[in-house]
């Protein structure tokens, strides 16, 4: 692999070039002074002690305090996993603070009365991030039910591997499509089932038997609550789940 795609998937854990460079310049030399850094990842030098000192920071160098510093970068795998670690917490941290955000907006914001009922609406769903987001909300919202229906309907629009992040316990799963081992696996793994077979809608969501989430094509959809639409598609599916 070249050494640029290896700062390009560094970058991935939130390193900057700079970073990725002197890291990967450590990792060459099993650590290095500041200026053999400099020189063997090109970074400038007056950047280079920020970007070590951030590495340290980060869980991905330590630091023999001698003269001159000697930096060493520690293996790739325990790095990133320190790495990721941080995130994670950082991520925590930010999520419980922007969730007491929510009330805080709520109060501040007048509520204004609807002069039609949004149950009832047909709302266009346009884009792949804006159905992942309406799937993921339909999905994080199931008390009962959630049926999924398409052309390999777990690897719709990012849907495999997450369904366990957002799938409460005991709402159950049906999956109506054609799958590998691994989707087969996650759909049992959740206490779901699953049947095979060839269907024709790109991709199908219907929670609690009351919302629906329908892609009709490439990445353009609707999204309803309305009892009128939602019900033949209720239909339709039973159709394919028999």
């Amino acid at each position: 692999m070249e050494k640029s795609e290896v700062i390009d998937l560094l970058k991935e854990f939130g390193l900057n070039t700079y970073e990725a460079k002197c890291y990967v310049a450590l990792l060459e030399s099993d650590g290095a002074t500041a200026p053999e850094v400099a020189k063997r990842s090109g970074v400038p030098p007056q950047r280079v002690y920020d970007s070590l000192s951030s590495l340290e920071e980060k869980g991905m160098v330590q630091v023999v305090n001698r003269k001159p510093k000697l930096f060493v970068p520690l293996p790739v795998r325990e790095a990133l996993l320190n790495r990721l670690y941080q995130i994670k917490l950082n991520f925590e941290k930010r999520e419980k603070f922007l969730r007491g955000l929510i009330e805080e907006i709520e109060r501040k914001v007048p509520v204004k009365s609807s002069e039609f009922p949004t149950s009832e609406e047909v709302f266009t769903v346009e884009g792949e991030k804006a159905i992942v987001s309406t799937a993921v909300r339909l999905i994080s919202s199931a008390k009962r039910s959630v049926k999924i229906a398409g052309i390999r309907p777990l690897f719709a629009f990012g849907c495999r591997g997450n369904l366990g992040k957002y799938l409460k316990e005991g709402v159950e799963l049906l999956a109506v499509g054609k799958f590998d081992t691994p989707c087969k696996e996650e759909i049992s793994r959740l206490g779901g089932r699953y049947l095979e077979k060839e269907v024709e809608c790109t991709y199908l969501l219907i929670v609690d038997d009351s919302k629906l989430l329908f892609i009709y094509s490439g990445d353009r959809g609707i999204f309803t609550e309305s009892r009128g639409v939602v019900t033949p598609f209720l239909s339709y599916f039973k159709e394919l789940s028999t």
